[in-house]
């Protein structure tokens, strides 16, 4: 019953996710693998994050118009988040927690793309190959919502669009991952069914992320996350410089 112990990083993450249309396994993943290897962590966020990108998926109006613009990254996320488990599962895990500490960074400043005011698009074989790259970073760190949005400022992808696009990949990089577990017998049946009686806590609080969304800043949010994100890539940081 170990894993209860984290019921506040998984309801806290869940906040976010509604509070800013992402974020489940980029607040939890960081927090989880301070106190327990990558792969556990992992495999305690599976059945969470399909939830929650469920949900997140049919509260936003223009999820279909998402799919049928965006349809080659969730559906090329699945291949490589297959073979990013498997790689994860098959070698030491614990460089991958500075590789988790760079994806922060990455994210928090990726910030400096909005410079650019130009769109660009991608032909369907790119956006095929870019979400082969976010299965890949999803089955090693779990976390590849700072590549996507990057995508999302290069290609200037519509707010409406962009968080349906988010949470399918995210979905679709899960399933890759359930099946890499399955495949490697990594699937711990206690662990899975313990996280199925946590879903309606997190769902409320995603609930309540939405509804902070709809009216109050996000600006605020964000730099909230950022301040916190900051902190845990330093902790990462430190952490793989004492035990490496």
């Amino acid at each position: 019953m170990e894993e209860l112990a984290f019921l506040p990083i998984l309801l806290f993450a869940a906040f976010i996710h509604g509070a800013l249309g992402f974020g489940f396994p980029l607040v939890t993943t960081p927090l989880l693998v301070l106190f327990m290897p990558l792969p556990a962590a992992i495999l305690l966020t599976l059945i969470p994050t399909v939830s929650i990108n469920l949900v997140s998926i049919f509260s936003e109006k223009h999820w279909k118009q998402a799919l049928h613009t965006y349809w080659p990254i969730p559906a090329f996320t699945i291949v490589g988040s297959i073979i990013g488990t498997q790689v994860l599962l098959s070698v030491d895990p614990s460089p991958f927690r500075m590789l988790l500490a760079l994806v922060l960074v990455a994210y928090l400043v990726s910030d400096r793309f909005t410079a650019s005011k130009q769109a660009h698009r991608l032909p369907i074989w790119g956006m095929a190959l870019f979400g082969i790259v976010l299965g890949l970073l999803a089955g090693v760190v779990n976390i590849f919502a700072p590549v996507i949005v990057v995508f999302a400022l290069y290609t200037r992808m519509p707010p409406s669009l962009m968080v349906a696009t988010f949470n399918m990949s995210f979905l679709t990089s899960k399933s890759g991952q359930i099946v890499g577990f399955i495949a490697n017998d990594a699937f711990a049946t206690d662990v899975v069914l313990l996280t199925f009686a946590l879903v309606p806590f997190l769902l409320l609080c995603l609930w309540l992320g939405i509804r902070i969304r709809r009216k109050i800043d996000r600006q605020t949010y964000v730099q909230l996350l950022r301040g916190a994100l900051w902190l845990i890539a330093t902790a990462l940081v430190a952490d793989w410089i004492a035990n490496g």
